[in-house]
């Protein structure tokens, strides 16, 4: 196969294990003592009433009415919305809890050529979308290896090496999060949910990948 990547490496004389610890490197995170309190206070949100933000689905939107259907079912109040440009609510996020932004703004040091990534997906997902344990700001020339877009060996090395990296600055936060979402009580109203649905409907698996605890896989 012909990876592009690959060419690259070898053009410029960079081997992976260089241009992977650049990329882990220069990871902005939410610092630890920071993003609990951020966590606590998203979770209650989430589970007692208050605005959560979640990113939308489908093309041009087309499933949101869905997803919305089913948060209020589940979780039993409608104080969930939909990011309209997909990212807005948690880069206000970082730009809270780092003191960096993209753009100029009072207060943050503005930054240049990086990208606003959820470490492990799960956008669909009202505790995981604005998570600040699931956001970070990287480097754009790393961003396309930690998307579904990148193809081929070196995207998945990278992928689990930057996910493993941190779930080992946000461990007890993730602990958390698997044990809201394996909860015998929520997992059962998710059960309940996707059994009304057609069978193998495109919805319920989408309901399944974003409410699945979060495994990193060696």
């Amino acid at each position: 196969m012909r990876d592009a990547y690959v060419r690259f490496f070898k053009a410029f004389n960079v081997s992976t294990d260089e241009f992977f610890d650049f990329g882990i490197r220069e990871i902005i995170h939410v610092p630890l003592d920071r993003a609990a309190i951020e966590w606590n206070e998203l979770r209650k949100r989430v589970e007692t009433g208050g605005c959560v933000t979640v990113r939308g689905f489908g093309r041009n939107g087309r499933g949101n009415s869905q997803f919305l259907d089913f948060y209020a079912n589940v979780f039993g109040h409608s104080g969930f919305a939909i990011d309209l440009t997909n990212n807005a609510a948690p880069t206000r996020v970082l730009q809270r809890l780092t003191g960096y932004s993209k753009i100029r703004m009072a207060g943050c040091e503005q930054l240049a050529n990086y990208q606003v990534s959820h470490i492990f997906g799960r956008t669909k997902n009202p505790y995981a979308f604005t998570a600040p344990w699931n956001i970070v700001y990287i480097p754009k020339i790393v961003d396309p290896f930690t998307g579904h877009e990148a193809r081929g060996d070196l995207a998945s090395q990278f992928q689990i090496r930057f996910r493993k990296h941190m779930l080992s600055v946000f461990q007890p936060l993730v602990d958390d999060y698997n044990c809201a979402v394996t909860a015998s009580l929520f997992a059962a109203k998710i059960d309940d949910y996707v059994a009304s649905l057609e069978k193998n409907s495109q919805f319920a698996l989408a309901l399944r990948l974003a409410f699945a605890p979060i495994e990193i896989m060696a």
